[in-house]
């Protein structure tokens, strides 16, 4: 596992093993190579394979690394459980989830979106982190520990008018990790809830493309979107990708359960 002082304990002397989901884009990607480089074994989780195939091919090569692709859609109980299992049985450990899996949903008035459009997006957004999670502590739990980190969102902290069905996903994300970072921790398992930010690639890049869209809600999100950036309080990706490295990586006990910015991370430190 990976211990509180950042260093890496393993009978074996093996680089740790990290876990991203949703690993195929923007911000995963990032991630992803940036855990390559620092010489982590990787399992690769998505639900496109040719995506997953192409990421992998890309990575930076390290000594010790290794990297293998794992096609699932972990809002599916039973593909997450047996995702999880499969890593497991390849590296022998998982000490690091990064949980980034998820969808944006559907955009407008609440009343005026289908109640099924609604309630899947929550559906999805929700279970691809509490699948993932439910099937990973045990396994870390195995070997000592491990870390959670959640990619979150100030949406679910505060409110996203018509994103609602983001929002309410995101808070009940926030407040299943305070729980499960309670429940796990003598079993050394941290957890945390992570907003990286407006961070300019994934989501944010398709809507940034919707400034002239014909419906006015993608519209106003999009216009918003690219205000904030030219505002400057846009996160630049190399700084949400170090904050989840730190908290893979270096000292975090005191900061699990919370849910995090980048400059809480940085603060920390």
């Amino acid at each position: 596992m990976l211990s509180d002082d950042g260093t890496h304990e393993s009978v074996a002397g093996d680089p740790p093993v990290a876990v991203i989901t949703g690993a195929t884009g923007g911000l995963g990607a990032a991630i992803a190579t940036a855990c390559a480089e620092r010489g982590f074994r990787l399992a690769l989780v998505a639900r496109t394979r040719s995506a997953l195939e192409h990421l992998a091919a890309a990575l930076p090569s390290q000594p010790g690394g290794a990297v293998m692709t794992v096609c699932a859609d972990v809002s599916d109980t039973a593909a997450a459980a047996i995702a999880m299992q499969k890593i497991y049985a390849d590296f022998g450990r998982i000490d690091v989830l990064v949980d980034n899996a998820g969808v944006e949903g559907p955009i407008g008035l609440t009343w005026e979106i289908p109640v099924e459009q609604w309630w899947e997006a929550v559906r999805v957004n929700t279970l691809s982190t509490v699948a993932t999670v439910h099937a990973v502590i045990p396994l870390m739990a195995r070997h000592g520990g491990g870390r959670v980190i959640s990619i979150s969102s100030a949406a679910g902290r505060h409110r996203w008018p018509t994103l609602s069905s983001y929002s309410v996903a995101k808070a009940a994300g926030i407040t299943f990790i305070e729980n499960i970072a309670s429940e796990a921790r003598p079993y050394g398992v941290l957890a945390f809830s992570l907003h990286p930010g407006i961070v300019a690639t994934g989501l944010t890049t398709s809507a940034l493309g919707e400034t002239d869209s014909t419906d006015p809600w993608r519209r106003r999100r999009a216009l918003w979107l690219r205000e904030q950036i030219e505002a400057g309080r846009a996160v630049p990706l190399p700084r949400a990708v170090t904050a989840v490295l730190e908290l893979a990586t270096g000292p975090a006990a005191d900061l699990s359960g919370r849910y995090l910015t980048v400059e809480d991370v940085a603060l920390s430190r």
